[in-house]
């Protein structure tokens, strides 16, 4: 068993050495601790993770310097499998203004985990390929095993379960800055950290979170790029995203500041949520009173476009200001609020978003304010459901979960299907917007607060909104901004240290989703030079099947899960029949989703499979909605409900020889999924 050497070195008194005058020493193979300022000897060391006392460790030093320059420390060589990554490399507990300098670290579950330390700097490290989990999603349809669970980490649960180049814990008044980290799954973890400055930095191409923050408050964070940090993608098929994001802001992380970030490509963008503490209530049943979520955080001047999920999502939480940032071109949302009070989102580029580009159910005294919101299925989305775990549940008693009291005005509207889409949402103060005249507004149940009937849905420009509007009560903005707002005008940005150039239209890159590529640990670095990755289809001996396929329309009913005879009547209007190859959704191409629509349709396809030989097979189905599969004369598979994405397999004894599918599908609204694979068994 090796032994952590402890070995005292010579520390000059007074003012820290410069980096050359630092004593030098070789990595032992059995690992070290230092004591005091070093310089490794430059060159490549493979020392495998030690478990959580790291290959180098420092414990207790003050004022002191590690330099890594010219040095590369491996826990398993480059080309290892990332999921085999396992122990720390360097690790740093009690420690006072220590400066870590250079270096390439990997193949460990930690690169580098502070704990306690106070002023650390880390500068100029790059990481590659650590720890990183093995996606099982494929082209076809998402594993719903990929998804990550950020929700837990009071017990360092990020890092236990999923890695990370930098994990900082309890380490106030740290400074990250020059640091790189490419082929892995999380970047930077910051728990119970505190005034973090983060600048300069690059954790790109990541399968989870590029910076992860719980429960840290008073960070500035700028001129940082976390691009591609996404899973759960397939162009065209399915864009869930698994809850991974270029910023993670999970349980009471307020007063930040991000400025002139690059976070593309995301599962979101920026993940803020509010916390376990407040909407499941620990923080109540502990006896506090008013707790609070991730609150007063400034989002300026980044460039979080082409998120899988949402640009910003920002819930359950208080005083967020969104301003003068890029949120264009996601699949679901610009800006998801919700549950949010008082969120101000000024000054952004909403474009090409496929759902809502500003969205928030339950919200209150919001203000949506001098926006360009331009080329979305929908601009603002204002709304109250039934919601009932959330509006009965914990969170429901402590605060108010209503729509109401928003301001939405200033913006420019632009080539929306929608312009708003308002549903029981009250004393809200419109006006002063632009809209382009191109659709009509439905209105039901409305009722006028103040100011002439037409003049809040009436542009400045003489146009007039398009939308629908239902169970909602509205006033004409007055002009009178929320004091909120005023603050927001008067905000001056405090001096930045970084200086990197990120932002997309710095460096003349226009983002697209469609560049997202996954691999089997994540997205496809192109700039890496790395060779594209080759699609991973489903299907097995369905892969070369041709399929008969009827889409058909319910939306006027019957519900197939009441009256299902009746609505498999109705293929015999259908909306279209094709033949297609393998599911990789439920329309396998773009031109049938733009004719079949995305809610409220049903889908009837046979076809014929050949089994080689007598045996057992696994026949796997992943759905959202419901699914059936009739096999021969038999039905031997069925989730004939309303779910989210799921995965349902059963065992099959065939004979050889040709075999007759039968599928039946329902989608009913929101997201889709559906694939089938039948695979022999050993």
């Amino acid at each position: 068993m090796r032994v952590l050497l402890s070995v005292m070195l010579w520390m000059c008194s007074g003012s820290l050495l410069s980096a050359q005058d630092l004593p030098v020493m070789p990595l032992p193979e059995a690992g070290i601790q230092l004591t005091a300022s070093t310089r490794i000897q430059p060159g490549a060391y493979l020392r495998p993770g030690r478990g959580q006392e790291g290959v180098l460790r420092l414990v207790g030093l003050k004022d002191a310097v590690l330099d890594l320059s010219g040095v590369e420390l491996r826990g398993q060589p480059a080309d290892a499998p990332l999921e085999r990554a396992e122990g720390y490399g360097i690790v740093l507990k009690n420690c006072e203004n220590l400066t870590v300098i250079g270096g390439r670290i990997g193949g460990y579950k930690g690169c580098i985990a502070a704990d306690n330390c106070r002023n650390l700097v880390i500068d100029g490290t790059s990481f590659d390929g650590w720890y990183g989990q093995k996606l099982e999603s494929n082209q076809a349809a998402e594993e719903m095993g990929d998804w990550l669970y950020p929700h837990e980490n009071d017990h360092d649960q990020w890092l236990t379960n999923y890695g990370g180049a930098v994990r900082l814990l309890m380490c106030e008044g740290a400074t990250l800055k020059n640091l790189r980290g490419r082929r892995g799954q999380n970047g930077i973890l910051l728990t119970r950290s505190d005034g973090v400055k983060i600048h300069d930095c690059d954790f790109s191409f990541l399968s989870g979170w590029g910076l992860a923050m719980h429960r840290s408050s008073r960070a500035v964070v700028d001129h940082n790029r976390f691009d591609y940090c996404v899973r759960g993608y397939s162009h065209d098929n399915y864009w869930r995203g698994q809850d991974s994001a270029a910023i993670l802001m999970f349980e009471r992380c307020s007063d930040n500041l991000f400025a002139y970030n690059s976070g593309t490509h995301g599962g979101d963008g920026v993940f803020l949520y509010a916390g376990q503490d407040l909407v499941e209530g620990r923080a109540r049943a502990r006896g506090e009173k008013n707790a609070g979520g991730s609150n007063r955080n400034i989002f300026w001047r980044n460039d979080f476009s082409c998120a899988v999920a949402n640009a910003v999502e920002a819930t359950f939480s208080d005083d967020n200001w969104v301003i003068e940032n890029v949120l264009s071109g996601s699949h679901q949302h610009g800006v998801w609020g919700g549950y949010s009070r008082r969120m101000l989102i000024w000054n952004n580029t909403i474009d090409g978003t496929l759902g809502g580009a500003v969205s928030i159910e339950h919200g209150q005294e919001c203000a949506i304010t001098e926006n360009r919101i331009a080329g979305n299925e929908a601009g603002v989305e204002l709304w109250w459901d039934e919601d009932e775990s959330l509006v009965q549940g914990p969170l429901g008693s402590q605060r108010d979960t209503s729509s109401s009291r928003h301001f939405v005005y200033g913006n420019r509207f632009d080539g929306n299907q929608a312009d708003f889409l308002l549903t029981k949402s009250f004393e809200l103060a419109i006006g002063a917007n632009a809209f382009d005249g191109r659709g009509q507004l439905e209105i039901e149940q409305f009722t006028l607060l103040g100011g002439e009937i037409g003049a809040w849905m009436s542009g400045r420009n003489g146009h007039t909104a398009s939308g629908r509007v239902r169970e909602v009560s509205v006033r004409l903005f007055d002009g009178k901004e929320p004091e909120f707002v005023r603050r927001a005008r008067a905000w001056k940005a405090p001096e930045l240290p970084g200086r990197n150039k990120v932002l997309p239209k710095d460096r003349g890159v226009k983002p697209d989703l469609a560049t997202i590529l996954m691999g089997d640990y994540g997205p496809w670095d192109f700039e890496s030079g790395a060779p594209r990755p080759k699609p991973r289809l489903p299907g097995g001996l369905l892969q070369d099947c041709v399929w008969e396929a009827t889409w058909f329309s319910w939306a006027s009913g019957p519900d197939p899960r009441q009256r299902p005879a009746e609505w498999r009547e109705l293929s015999r209007q259908p909306i279209l029949k094709r033949s297609t190859r393998h599911w990789t959704s439920p329309w396998n191409e773009r031109e049938i989703r733009a004719q079949v629509g995305t809610a409220r349709f049903g889908l009837l396809a046979s076809t014929q499979v050949k089994v080689p030989a007598k045996g057992r097979y696994r026949l796997t189905t992943t759905s959202d909605d419901g699914i059936r599969v009739r096999v021969g004369e038999r039905w031997v598979l069925e989730n004939w409900t309303h779910h989210a994405p799921v995965k349902d397999t059963v065992e099959l004894d065939l004979e050889a020889g040709t075999h007759t599918l039968e599928l039946e599908y329902f989608q009913i609204d929101g997201a889709t999924a559906l694939s089938m694979e039948l695979v022999a068994l050993p």
